[in-house]
């Protein structure tokens, strides 16, 4: 699909940040000009072409100068001969694709994980506000600028979490969240209700990978009251055959974030993708059935995202994710 001048403005104009809005108008507008600038050049080349090469006769009916249209006609033909001969010496690698479908999911792909980093770094940069770090110092160390750390900490409100990363809490809610998108998938029978249950269920197998990747594995069978030492006891865990929710559990691999600063972490980062869900506009063309799935995945989103902010903010399980009702 082609975008338009007008895409690309609209794009840029729903950027929040503004030193990211500034610098993505200046590309979005050199980009524009690219293509016209060339189109007036291509036209002088014409008409000198068509005065039979008298480059004072073609200034002339343009309204220009001799002189100025000498410089333009330069300037050109060095940037030509220029990018010419950069082509020539060097080859500019690129990515093979099958189809332009499987270009554009790629570029996709990309702007997925660029966002992902921009929630990355944006729970550091609260962090290192709420631990009373000077913002002139986090902006310098970062490379975020002054403005940006303004915006993402519009009111000062930050919500700095209580958790404890190695007690038992974050398995509970892992075992709790899975229960919840079970029992939603047990009793779903609209789209909507299994769109929202899909959702439940995709977030409950990332939070078990990415925080708690032991809270579904089933009793081992053997506890250590049955060894005389702890040495005898590890060693029959690790020599006993693992079930396969054992194996399964550990083909999945937690998420990079989660493995370099641990499950709170990312969480944090999880939230703020949440959130976005939950507040993203409906679409403007949908069936009724489409908008219903739409508006109930975003209400599991902003669902998920409370209980992250109640985890965090209490060290506690959500009490709706403990009670029958919940479901």
């Amino acid at each position: 699909m082609q975008h338009t001048p007008l895409d690309h403005a609209a794009r840029v104009l729903a950027e929040t940040d503004p030193v990211r809005r500034y610098h993505a108008a200046k590309a979005a507008a050199k980009a524009a000009a690219a293509p016209y600038e060339q189109a007036a050049e291509d036209a002088v080349e014409e008409l000198v072409a068509q005065h039979g090469g008298n480059v004072a006769a073609a200034a002339r009916e343009l309204g220009l100068k001799r002189q100025t249209l000498y410089m333009r006609k330069n300037r050109a033909e060095e940037k030509s001969s220029g990018a010419r001969a950069a082509a020539a010496e060097q080859v500019q690698p690129a990515l093979r694709f099958d189809s332009p479908r499987a270009a554009r999911d790629a570029l996709l792909d990309w702007a997925l994980r660029q966002q992902e980093v921009t929630d990355q770094i944006d729970v550091l940069l609260l962090g290192a506000l709420a631990a009373g770090a000077d913002p002139v110092v986090v902006s310098e160390d970062s490379g975020v600028g002054l403005d940006t750390l303004r915006r993402i900490r519009p009111g000062g409100n930050i919500s700095v979490s209580q958790l404890d990363e190695y007690g038992e809490e974050i398995e509970a809610f892992a075992r709790a969240v899975m229960d919840r998108a079970l029992a939603l998938g047990a009793a779903a029978a609209s789209h909507a209700e299994h769109s929202a249950a899909r959702i439940w269920k995709l977030a409950a197998e990332q939070i078990v990978t990415n925080t708690a990747p032991t809270a579904l594995l089933p009793d081992p069978g053997i506890s250590r009251d049955d060894f005389a030492t702890t040495e005898e006891f590890v060693d029959a865990l690790v020599s006993r055959e693992p079930s396969e929710e054992e194996q399964a559990a550990g083909q999945r691999t937690p998420s990079d974030l989660a493995i370099a600063s641990g499950p709170d972490a990312w969480l944090a980062a999880t939230y703020v993708a949440y959130r976005r869900e939950a507040n993203r506009p409906p679409a403007s063309e949908e069936s009724p059935e489409d908008a219903a799935a739409s508006e109930a995945m975003r209400a599991a989103f902003s669902e998920l995202a409370d209980a992250i902010l109640h985890l965090r903010t209490t060290g506690t399980v959500p009490p709706a994710l403990l009670t029958p009702e919940a479901s």
